[in-house]
Formats: structure tokens, C-alpha cells, sequence
């Protein structure tokens, strides 16, 4: 075991993870090694749950020193202690109902305490992380998962986003936001299979989070709300069955949103905050979907129109904006389906109802023929395949997901004396089933499009008690199987539900 660190010590040992004898005003390692030896202002910001302390060093300080200083010498090698991270204590769980609701007297560092940090502690650091500073040079390790998510996962982000800001964007502004870079690195680790490496990089960006949320600053930090939403895709990935999965992430996001957003949403995403808040609702519409709960968004926002023909870069704004303007009309669907709306008079849930199926209409015959299938036909194979459909980039594959997703839930839920189950067993099955068998055949057709398999798996929890073909309750299967299989996102629970609810 290493030795603990001294508590007065100099930022120069720190950033060498050396030990410091603490001396003043020069420290030994540092007269010995003719270095500057600096000493940090004594201004600390706290976050406190008891009277034990804990103290963590300041990310950037120790990145800016470790530049100054050379490797430990031959003499200072017998000094080293060990790391902050070895001593972040073991998960625990936290409630669910701790988390259920972003209103309130909780603070957004309340929301998004994880398990991973003990509450028995206080943090304390001496400032807060300045995200412009210079770029930082990453270690091998860092850059390699970096790249990883370059190379694999930005694309899961950016899945109606044609700019793809979080694959272009991400990779280089985490190198001047340590808490971004450790988000990007628990997300890598955790889909390359380094579940250790992966709750390293959690804990440390966890500890950092909740310094960052507390200092006043966060309206203003984009590198930190995407940091967020890319901690809720570990989150959902570390999710392995039904209720295991906390929402801590989305809670907090929601949080974040609420106390920084204005009065309106964009659908061209021009920037990484409005990327991120996209990506904030296909996250929203998983769980409302798999639990028939009203999905945490602030409809009260206004859909700000998609740009006409005359906007700068118009191909990319408008394949965004008409990719994003479906997942907002989808979203508003689910609220109607599941939230307080579902209890009002019949008459008036009528008129929203024929308000939304035009909404649903327009978007369809509206939208660019670039959202219209290259090609599309019946299944190859036969014997209960699902139709082929081949689409041009991916947005156009999610957006059609959705849409047929829409449909699905205006044939379910619209108001009737009977109950919409029944009414879907008596007269819709088939409209139901014709639009499920959409969704299936263009996730089997475009087997790389990782989102539009994960729209996939919550409206499983729509549709999939109606599919009675042998056939097609195998090759949906299969579906399910190969996105845990090849992608790592946690099905087998989905299947074994899909299964039981096949039997009974």
C-alpha cells in the first residue's frame, strides 16, 4: 500500500506525486531537485455530509506543474504515495425515489451524487477548474480511449445531429476539461470492456462533478452538460437488468437544463448545448417508454421553426432540425400517453389528440425526400423476415424509428370508451405490427446504427406482447442479442421479459 499523502504538502510534490516533508518556505524534494516549490492559496470551496474531510487534489494545477517538473528523481522515487482514486470508496446504493424528481429542495450536486462517492465525506479543493486553459497533452492511455470514442462511440451521440458535434467536437475540448475527459474515458472503458479502468474514470469525474455543480458557474459550462449526458450513456450501459438502473445521470441533466436553458429549443442544434439537450431527450424517451412514465422534459419550451432555404449551411441545419423536430413531436406523444394529461375529460384529450396525429402528419409530408428510404422491399430471406429498408445517414434511420413509433402510441392511446389494449387486440394489432415490423427491418438493415436499435428495445415494451410469428419473434430476438453482443448495451433482461411475456 502507498503512503498517504501529506496534507500540507507543496503543489510541486503534488503534481509529481511525491511526498512532501511539508518544510517551509522550500520544501526538501524541492531544494534538493533546485525546483520552485509553490504552495496553494488558502481559499477552499466545501461540499459537506460530515465531519470527516477529504481532500482532492486540484486537477488542473497538478496538470499545469506536472509541465515544470521533470519525472520523480532516483531520490524522490522511495516517496511516492499512492493516488486519491485508491481511496474513493466501494459502490453503494442510493435510493430510487432519492433521485425521482429534479424540483424541489435538492441541489443539482444532490441529483447527481453517485454511489461511487461515500456520503460519510466532505470534498474540498481550492478552485474550481478552468476549462480554457491550455490544451492539455494526454498520457497514452487517455488518448487511446479518447480515440475509441472518436473512433465508435460519438456516433451514438450524434445520431441526429448531421454536424456530429460530439464526435468532432468532444475529443478536443477534452483536452482542456478534465471533467469531460474522465467522462469520455469511463464511457470508452465501459464499451471496450475495462470495467475497472471504467469506474475509475467515473469516480474521478464523479468527484469533480460535485465541486463543479456547486460553484455557481455551471449556466455557462457546455463541456460540462455534455460530460453529463455522456455519464448517463455509462449509466445505462452499467444497467444490466429491470430497475437496476438509477437515473442519478438523467436526474441531474434535467437539473442542469432547467437552471440553464431559456425559453426556447432549437432543432438545428447550432451548438454543443443544444446537441446536448437532444441527446438529454432520446435519453428521456428510453425510460418513458420501457416504464410508461411521463418523460422529464420541460414541454412548456417553444420548438423554434426549422430554418428556411436561405440559412447558412442549410443541408446539415435541415436534415438536423427535421431529425430533431420528430424526436420532440415523439416526445410529446409519450407525455400525452403517460402523463398528467392521460386523466382529462375524453373531449379534451380527443382534441390533442387530433392535434398531435396532425402534427405527426405534417412532419411526414413535409420533410426532405432525403428522409425517404434509398430503397426498400420485403425481407430476403422470407418466412417471417422483416422488410429491408436502406436510408442515406444516420438521422434519417432514427427519425424514421421514431415516427413509427408515434404512430404506434396515437393507435394505443387514442381516447375510446375501451381500453386501449383491447381496442389494439380487436382492430389495430395488425397498423400496430405493421409499424413494428418497420422499426425491426430498418435496425436489421442498418446493423452499425447503435441508437436506432436502442429505440428499438423500449418500444419492445409497446408492441412486442402482439408479435405471435415464430419467425419474427426469433429474428427480434436476434436483434436484441447482437446490440448487447456486439455494442455492449444490456438486452438480455429485454429478452428475458419479451420471453415470459411470450409464455403467458
Amino acid at each position: 500500500m502507498g503512503k498517504l499523502r501529506s496534507r500540507d504538502g507543496c503543489l510541486t510534490c503534488r503534481s509529481r506525486h511525491v511526498k512532501c516533508d511539508e518544510q517551509r518556505p522550500v520544501c526538501g524534494n524541492c531544494r534538493k531537485g533546485k525546483r520552485e516549490c509553490h504552495r496553494e492559496a488558502r481559499h477552499e470551496a466545501q461540499i459537506r455530509f460530515s465531519d470527516t474531510i477529504r481532500r482532492l487534489p486540484q486537477q488542473q494545477q497538478q496538470q499545469q506543474q506536472q509541465q515544470q517538473s521533470g519525472p520523480p528523481t532516483s531520490d524522490d522515487m522511495e516517496s511516492v504515495g499512492g493516488s486519491w482514486t485508491d481511496s474513493l470508496s466501494p459502490q453503494t446504493s442510493v435510493p430510487q425515489d432519492s433521485v425521482s424528481s429534479t424540483s424541489g429542495s435538492m441541489s443539482i450536486s444532490q441529483l447527481l451524487q453517485p454511489a461511487s462517492v461515500s456520503p460519510a465525506f466532505s470534498v474540498v479543493v481550492d478552485t474550481i477548474p478552468d476549462h480554457n486553459s491550455i490544451p492539455k497533452a494526454l498520457a497514452r492511455h487517455e488518448a487511446r480511449l479518447v480515440h475509441y470514442y472518436a473512433l465508435h462511440l460519438g456516433r451514438w451521440l450524434d445520431c441526429t445531429d448531421a454536424s456530429r458535434q460530439f464526435t468532432l467536437k468532444i475529443p478536443a475540448l477534452s483536452t482542456t476539461s478534465p471533467i469531460l475527459l474522465e467522462a469520455i474515458m469511463s464511457f470508452a472503458a465501459r464499451h471496450a470492456g475495462d470495467t475497472e479502468a471504467a469506474s475509475l474514470a467515473h469516480e474521478r469525474c464523479i468527484a469533480m462533478l460535485i465541486v463543479q455543480l456547486d460553484s455557481g458557474r455551471v449556466a455557462d459550462d457546455d463541456a460540462l452538460l455534455c460530460a453529463i449526458v455522456i455519464l448517463r450513456v455509462f449509466e445505462q450501459l452499467s444497467a444490466v437488468g429491470n430497475g437496476s438502473d438509477q437515473e442519478r445521470h438523467l436526474a441531474g441533466c434535467s437539473a442542469l437544463l432547467r437552471a440553464c436553458q431559456g425559453p426556447c429549443v432549437d432543432p438545428s442544434a447550432p451548438g454543443l448545448r443544444e446537441a446536448a439537450f437532444w441527446v438529454y431527450m432520446r435519453q428521456c424517451l428510453y425510460n418513458a417508454c420501457i416504464h410508461h412514465q411521463a418523460p422529464n422534459v420541460d414541454f412548456s419550451l417553444t420548438l423554434l421553426p426549422i430554418p428556411g432555404p436561405g440559412a447558412a449551411a442549410h443541408a446539415l441545419v435541415s436534415e438536423t432540425a427535421w431529425a430533431n423536430s420528430m424526436t420532440w413531436i415523439c416526445a410529446t406523444v409519450v407525455q400525452f400517453c403517460f402523463g398528467a394529461e392521460a386523466r382529462e375529460p375524453s373531449l379534451n384529450r380527443m382534441a390533442k389528440w387530433q392535434e398531435l396525429s396532425s402534427a405527426v402528419e405534417s412532419w411526414a409530408n413535409s420533410r426532405p425526400r432525403s428522409f425517404d428510404p434509398m430503397w426498400q422491399g420485403e425481407g430476403s430471406s422470407g418466412g417471417g423476415s422483416f422488410p429491408e429498408f436502406y436510408f442515406a445517414a444516420d438521422w434519417h434511420v432514427v427519425a424514421f424509428g421514431y415516427y413509427h413509433l408515434t404512430c404506434m402510441l396515437l393507435i394505443l392511446y387514442k381516447p375510446t370508451p375501451r381500453f386501449a389494449i383491447r381496442s389494439a387486440h380487436s382492430g389495430h394489432q395488425a397498423q400496430i405490427l405493421e409499424h413494428a415490423r418497420a422499426i425491426c427491418g430498418s435496425c436489421k438493415s442498418e446493423p452499425s446504427n447503435v441508437p436506432a436499435r436502442i429505440a428499438l428495445c423500449h418500444s419492445v415494451f409497446l408492441w412486442g406482447a402482439l408479435l405471435d410469428d415464430a419467425c419474427e419473434r426469433s429474428s427480434l430476438v436476434q436483434l436484441l442479442q447482437e446490440l448487447e453482443h456486439d455494442h455492449a448495451w444490456p438486452t438480455a433482461w429485454v429478452v428475458s421479459a419479451l420471453k415470459e411475456e411470450w409464455r403467458s
